[in-house]
């Protein structure tokens, strides 16, 4: 409960506990609305890595992070396929062999990482001919501002 807030039955509360990992010097705070021992909020704490394992490999390894979108629909699709691709390359990454990253590698892990840096390395639009319906599609833009213009927005003027 914040010092500034009167205790109320009806105002929502929060728990909060610092766990000290010996691999940190910070203690993590977790903030949390349910009232749990603290052998749960270790639990809780030691569980967390997997769940977020989906989402990293989606934004960080995929490049998800770093698409834009503005539309409602897009807006809800784009996090739907980073997970599924995500828990594509995961999958993928813990069923096939773990490739090593250099002859210094001597213990590679199965990881998504390692899977991303192999396929990079593979030219698959030159060594696989793609259908007809998935080819370029033909379409002007030469007339299309580039770069930070593309991006640039102008007000409107308003009628009166």
């Amino acid at each position: 409960m914040l010092p500034d807030v009167k205790v109320h039955p009806d105002h929502p509360t929060f728990t909060v506990v610092a766990i000290h990992d010996l691999r940190f010097r910070q203690p993590w705070l977790l903030a949390c609305p349910l009232r749990l021992s603290g052998k749960a909020f270790r639990g809780l704490y030691r569980d967390r890595w997997p769940a977020e394992q989906l989402p990293m490999a989606g934004k960080q390894m995929l490049g998800g992070a770093r698409q834009f979108v503005f539309a409602p629909e897009s807006c809800q699709r784009l996090p739907e396929l980073n997970l599924l691709a995500g828990a594509i390359v995961t999958y993928l990454a813990a069923t096939l062999p773990a490739v090593p990253t250099g002859f210094w590698d001597r213990n590679p892990k199965p990881t998504p990482g390692r899977l991303r840096r192999l396929l990079a390395r593979v030219h698959f639009p030159k060594s696989y001919s793609l259908p007809e319906r998935l080819q370029e599609k033909e379409s002007a833009f030469e007339h299309l501002p580039k770069g930070i213009l593309g991006h640039r927005r102008t007000k409107q003027a308003t009628s009166t």
